[in-house]
């Protein structure tokens, strides 16, 4: 299975469709929108392929040593199966030397999984979780973990957590970063699948429940079935976030204008309780991708089309209602141009102490993607301002085309991009 067909089929179409709009602007345009923010981008890294990996798209994460750890859907050292691969990358030992790349591991594309696109996750024990969207049972898909080695420098052991049945009850082609909980419980999507499978195809939230006492096997649980009632959200986004008990999360498609909803997730007994939040109506975003919250319970997120000025994306906030059950408040932070503020925001946003909210663009129009800074206003109610970090593709051996955001370790931001450096993609970091 390729890579586009682990994207729903409207998600894929108007993303190509939006891809050719917008490299024919971007064409014909010189002019700024945006304004350019002194920062320093340095690849960190750039694979070479096939054995190393390549086309990394997923957001990183950090151990407490500073070692970055990812994905890439492709490469490995598999010769029959260019099935992706899970590798760390080491900080120098001394200041200006070289990254240091480990392969953790090389999916075989049969029942250990195949095809990893996103961001892991690390427990307390110091295992990685993650998705495959391809491998398993009839390639259903799979939740794999890594454990690392009780002697440094010794292979990590993968071992499948669960396989997706063929039958498509349960879900299936799971994307997306998992969410952890406070007992080793695991939580994601499936784009598809479903007890709405027959009908509507449209996704599930999951829970894989860990093993307790003698049981070594884990269990998989379906929280919420999407397409189970009128104007609900379908094909969920890639991630989700665990807030005060609740899961939020985003759907690309689906609610009163097919455009995507906001929903939360209530525990019961059963199947859990769904409340759409938000239904996107175009000017205020399209497909929306990612979210995250600040301390105050305040959403953020980033829709990849839509907006008011050429469905373009947007970055918006949802507010929590003051009394509890009322609606709760969108408002667009920014609406992207096109022109040089980039176009086509997917990867969840970070945030820093100051509220300033860190993200990349797909596309740009001077060069292949964005990584951009939007500056919290210095008084409430006022307007968001965006800065430019970095455009890729301008200098021989950049990145191109982030599709994963940034994270932050020691005052640097680490993103990746699918393509560019050696033609294999890049890790890359940023010093605002």
């Amino acid at each position: 299975m390729s890579n586009n067909q682990s994207f729903p089929t409207r998600r894929r179409s108007l993303i190509l469709t939006s891809l050719i709009f917008t490299s024919m602007i971007f064409a014909s345009m010189t002019f700024l929108v945006g304004t350019a923010l002194a920062a320093t981008e340095s690849v960190v890294y750039s694979f070479s392929g096939p054995t190393d990996g390549t086309s990394p798209g997923g957001t990183l994460v950090a151990d407490g040593a500073g070692n970055l750890y990812g994905t890439t859907p492709y490469g490995g050292g598999i010769p029959s199966c260019s099935c992706g691969t899970v590798f760390e990358l080491s900080p120098p030992t001394t200041a200006g030397g070289s990254w240091t790349e480990t392969i953790l591991y090389s999916f075989a594309g049969g029942s250990d999984g195949a095809y990893p696109s996103d961001a892991l996750i690390f427990d307390a024990a110091g295992n990685l979780y993650g998705t495959t969207p391809d491998g398993g049972i009839d390639n259903r898909g799979t939740v794999f973990e890594l454990s690392p080695p009780a002697t440094p420098g010794a292979s990590w052991s993968e071992t499948v957590l669960w396989r997706f049945p063929d039958s498509r009850l349960k879900g299936y082609i799971p994307e997306g970063k998992l969410v952890i909980d406070a007992n080793g419980n695991l939580y994601g999507t499936t784009q598809f699948g479903g007890a709405n499978f027959s009908s509507c195809n449209c996704g599930t939230v999951f829970e894989l429940v860990k093993p307790a006492g003698t049981s070594t096997s884990w269990a998989e649980r379906v929280l919420y079935n999407f397409g189970a009632v009128a104007n609900d959200g379908t094909s969920p986004a890639r991630n989700l976030v665990f807030r005060g008990g609740m899961l939020y999360g985003a759907t690309t498609s689906g609610g009163t204008n097919n455009m995507g909803t906001v929903f939360q997730l209530t525990r019961q007994p059963g199947l859990w309780a769904e409340t759409v939040l938000f239904n996107f109506s175009g000017t205020d975003g399209d497909i929306p991708e990612g979210i995250t919250f600040d301390p105050a319970g305040n959403l953020f997120g980033v829709a990849y089309g839509g907006g008011a000025v050429c469905d373009c994306g947007v970055v918006y906030e949802l507010s929590p209602p003051a009394v509890a059950g009322n609606p709760w408040t969108q408002t667009v932070l920014y609406n992207f141009t096109g022109k040089s503020d980039g176009a086509q925001p997917f990867a969840p946003l970070a945030r820093d102490a100051a509220g300033n909210l860190f993200g990349t663009t797909r596309n740009a129009p001077r060069s292949r993607g964005s990584a951009f800074k939007l500056m919290a206003p210095s008084v409430s109610g006022g307007a968001w301002s965006l800065a430019v970090l970095h455009d890729f593709g301008f200098t021989v051996g950049d990145g191109m085309h982030p599709l994963g955001g940034l994270i932050q370790v020691k005052g640097m931001y680490y993103g990746t991009t699918a393509d560019g450096g050696n033609g294999r993609g890049t890790v890359y970091s940023i010093k605002p």
